[in-house]
């Protein structure tokens, strides 16, 4: 910092006769020699009324420079509080989505939208202007504390700075992260995989339920098996995850099989014709299947 800016240092303290930090400079106490010129010119912007100022550090590494840069109340809500929020209304808005597919994107888009907005824009953006209020929050405490300007500057130089201690949490946040992220996203995204594979059941179904629902028109009866209704044999008709669509008594019967889940593997999709008041409706239910994992139209409730 140079000699002619005086008194007019944003950083500027009352001078004492023993200089701890250059000249009772109590922020650069705090902010440490290394950066101080740095932060200078970006404190000095906002003692002129700016709010934003990009920090590429914050960018690359935004946890860990809140925790290097002893915001440990941020940082640490950063890692585990926002993900948590995040991904539990991920979650939420997901299941008012009734198609599989559109879930699995109405979820990702909450939590990685949101959450990349936060980590490459806003964060890295508000930085230095964090930075800035936490060091002022901790001036004003440290003044009251001590008087002397030597005392507030030893003071300072001990609360700010760096630390080091990042690289000791580090692993142990990695992992704690990582569990939280698994134990809330693996299984939702298993119930939006496996509702995914039982739609195909459902899509399958439709040239069935036309042949079932023309033969019923015709005859006033329901047909007996595939052959009646004018289908291919059960195993004929599958897919990915469907090992068979079968006629019996009027009944379409989807079976999963091939690559499906083990959740569903081996477990079935009825539809039955529903004629209320000559008004033909296809109701569909599972009494094996889980309402979490079956299409809406096919849930109980």
């Amino acid at each position: 910092m140079s000699e002619d800016q005086g008194s007019e240092s944003i950083y500027r303290a009352p001078e004492s006769e023993t200089s701890v930090a250059p000249v009772g400079d109590q922020m650069a106490a705090f902010v440490g020699p290394r950066y101080e010129s740095f932060y200078a010119d970006k404190f000095a912007k906002f003692e002129r009324g700016g709010s934003a100022s990009w920090n590429w550090p914050a960018f690359f590494l935004t946890a860990f420079w809140l925790l290097y840069r002893k915001m440990w109340a941020y940082g640490l809500s950063y890692w585990f509080l926002l993900p948590i929020v995040l991904a539990t209304l991920a979650t939420v808005v997901a299941f008012t989505v009734s198609d599989p597919v559109n879930s699995l994107i109405a979820f990702n888009i909450i939590y990685y939208g949101i959450y990349s907005v936060l980590s490459l824009i806003i964060v890295p953006m508000y930085a230095n202007r964090l930075y800035y209020r936490h060091a002022q929050k901790k001036m004003a405490r440290v003044a009251l504390r001590f008087p002397s300007p030597d005392q507030q500057a030893l003071e300072l130089a001990r609360a700010g700075g760096t630390s080091n201690v990042v690289l000791i949490i580090l692993p142990l946040i990695l992992v704690a992260l990582i569990g939280i992220i698994a134990a809330i996203s693996i299984p939702a995204y298993q119930d939006y995989t496996v509702r995914a594979q039982v739609s195909e059941g459902l899509n399958l179904s439709s040239g069935a339920k036309a042949a079932v629902t023309e033969y019923y028109l015709d005859s006033g009866e329901l047909p007996a098996d595939n052959m009646t209704a004018g289908l291919e044999a059960p195993r004929n008709i599958s897919g990915m995850y469907v090992s068979s669509v079968q006629v019996q008594d009027g009944v379409i019967i989807v079976t999963y099989g091939k690559d499906a889940h083990s959740i569903i593997n081996g477990e079935t999709l009825q539809l039955e014709i529903d004629d209320y008041d000559d008004q033909i409706e296809w109701v569909c239910y599972s009494d094996t299947i889980p309402d979490k994992h079956l299409p809406s139209a096919c849930r109980s409730y």
